[in-house]
């Protein structure tokens, strides 16, 4: 935009303020080129073209842990790393972040389609026949997955193959990266949490820790580890869609309560005392309140769950802000077209949250998992 001969001091104001405004607009329109980019990665699986982002910290002369952090219900990868933005996390404590994408579909049910996605967090797996139903008769109905046929009332994640998936990840990032693989750890929210307590049931051998976030896995799925995997869980207290106490949460569904499923993990891991009141430096500044399963077969190994009384269905101790999970950065818009470009984020203060899981990360590596 030129001005144009002989304008006046105000003229030149008005144009100096429209080409703010033009440039906050088009930062909005392609916020995935002002937000530093993330290394985009693609692979075919189970004849699907899946992808990856990851976040490598500047010092990359040594081999560095992996945080694998995954996306829930509706989100996208480059949404969750916009809206937890673990970039200064990784690069301050030196980890690489790797941020999956699940698999998604179109909902056209209504004149507003949307798309979903999700992880298969349940495999091939069966329900306990013994357990409560996963969801009451008049619960919300969920879009099913096209790939998954008929489901029953209660379904609402994809079908296709993520374990499958997540070991060709695992193994890209260890060929394309200089990692430490014995320092390899999963993270997720909500939906994505679920499928973190499933790779650690049954990717236990590849993974040192776990911290499934605002999650439990749906009623009568409980599982534990196949090989000793310490793990930390947090939750909100007021959270009404996953709820910590396995009543059904505001949409009618069910999962299994936040003490069962550390419990199930404590006896998988063989730990006889607790559980037992629980504090670090960085669990007291985040206010949490935490308690530990401890004296497990392995030495030092735990089995943590940390509550937040006053959060809802949130990353407890993290208080993102500006952008939304579902949002995709113009990396990724071409395979999501249907989401929005995220916003530029509004970051409040450091990430209490992800301070917690790390202290906790750091104490485990993949030597000390090794079967009693």
């Amino acid at each position: 935009m030129q001005a144009q001969p002989g304008c006046g001091r105000g003229t030149g104001m008005r144009i100096s303020i429209l080409i703010v405004a033009l440039a906050s607009f088009m930062s909005l329109l392609a916020f995935g080129d002002s937000y530093e980019p993330l290394e985009h990665h693609t692979f075919t699986h189970d004849g699907k073209l899946r992808e990856y982002f990851v976040h490598v910290p500047d010092d990359t002369d040594k081999s560095l842990p992996v945080v694998f952090a995954i996306h829930g219900y509706t989100s996208t990868a480059t949404g969750f790393a916009v809206f937890h933005d673990l970039r200064e996390h990784a690069n301050q404590n030196g980890y690489i972040v790797v941020y999956p994408q699940s698999s998604h579909f179109v909902d056209t049910r209504s004149d507003r389609p949307y798309r979903v996605t999700s992880w298969n967090m349940l495999g091939n797996v069966t329900a306990d026949p013994d357990a409560g139903p996963q969801c009451i008769a008049d619960s919300y109905k969920y879009p099913c997955p096209p790939e998954c046929g008929e489901c029953d009332r209660c379904a609402w994640a994809t079908c296709f193959d993520d374990f499958g998936y997540f070991e060709k990840l695992l193994d890209a990032v260890e060929s394309d990266y200089n990692t430490d693989t014995t320092r390899y750890y999963a993270l997720g929210m909500s939906n994505g949490g679920m499928m973190t307590l499933r790779l650690g049931c049954s990717m236990s051998g590849r993974i040192a820790a776990i911290a499934p976030v605002a999650a439990q896995m749906p009623s009568g799925f409980d599982c534990g580890p196949g090989t000793n995997l310490p793990m930390i869980h947090l939750s909100g207290g007021k959270d009404d869609t996953v709820r910590p106490d396995g009543e059904p949460g505001g949409d009618g569904f069910a999962y299994v309560s936040a003490a069962d499923t550390t419990a199930t993990w404590a006896k998988a891991l063989q730990c006889e005392s607790g559980p037992d009141s629980w504090e670090t430096e960085a669990s007291g500044r985040a206010g949490l309140s935490c308690t530990a399963y401890g004296a497990c077969a392995i030495e030092g190994q735990e089995v943590v769950s940390c509550v937040d009384p006053d959060e809802t269905h949130n990353w407890p101790a993290s208080r993102p802000g500006g952008a939304w999970p579902t949002c995709v950065t113009s990396q990724q818009k071409d395979s999501l077209p249907e989401q929005r470009l995220c916003e530029p984020r509004t970051v409040y203060g450091p990430h209490r949250g992800m301070d917690v899981i790390w202290e906790f990360f750091s104490r485990f590596e993949m030597p000390n998992l090794d079967s009693p």
